[in-house]
């Protein structure tokens, strides 16, 4: 009879330990498939592209400011909002976040000299290369803007093209060091 009760024990608990198993597989498969859609975009190396010569990582104190246009409209709770850009620090005031109007700023791809500005859509993804995420930008919002996003998490930089989808005019810019929604 115990015998009988053991192996009925031992049959529950590996019945247990199979379906803990397949829960947490459909967890982890589940955040991947719905929520990491960058998951498999291949990675670019993104350290050397800047806004308007500003870059993440950069202290708000070396950066003249004073080029831009003040503005009260707040952007995703940014703490220096301009016209031309909206930027968010850190508590140290090193830039985590910018967004900017394209058409208002430059985007640079390089190093110092040998840095290209880039102004179309095309150029960019020539420039940066094809390793890029295209989807509508907000959909529920404004279906008629798209994004292409870049990844290199490796020096946690992401970068959001926000751009038409009927003529592919560059529209915003947004650099984060987090993973662009």
């Amino acid at each position: 009879m115990k015998k009988k009760k053991m192996n009925g024990f031992l049959k529950a608990l590996i019945y247990l330990g199979i379906l803990v198993v397949l829960f947490v597989a459909t967890i982890l498969g589940t955040k991947y498939y719905f929520y990491d859609s960058d998951f498999a975009v291949k990675k670019t190396d993104l350290s050397a592209v800047s806004v308007d010569d500003i870059k993440l990582g950069m202290n708000i104190n070396d950066i003249d400011l004073s080029k831009y246009t003040q503005t009260e409209i707040v952007v995703d709770d940014c703490n220096y909002n301009y016209e031309e850009l909206s930027i968010k620090t850190d508590d140290e005031g090193d830039i985590i976040y910018i967004v900017a109007d394209f058409k208002e700023i430059d985007l640079f791809v390089g190093q110092d000299e040998n840095a290209t500005k880039i102004k179309k859509v095309n150029e960019i993804w020539k420039t940066l290369g094809s390793n890029h995420k295209e989807e509508l930008y907000k959909p529920e919002e404004n279906n008629y803007r798209k994004i292409s996003r870049y990844l290199d998490t490796e020096n946690d930089i992401y970068i959001g093209l926000i751009y038409s989808r009927y003529n592919n005019e560059m529209l915003e810019v947004v650099v984060s060091n987090q993973r662009i929604k």
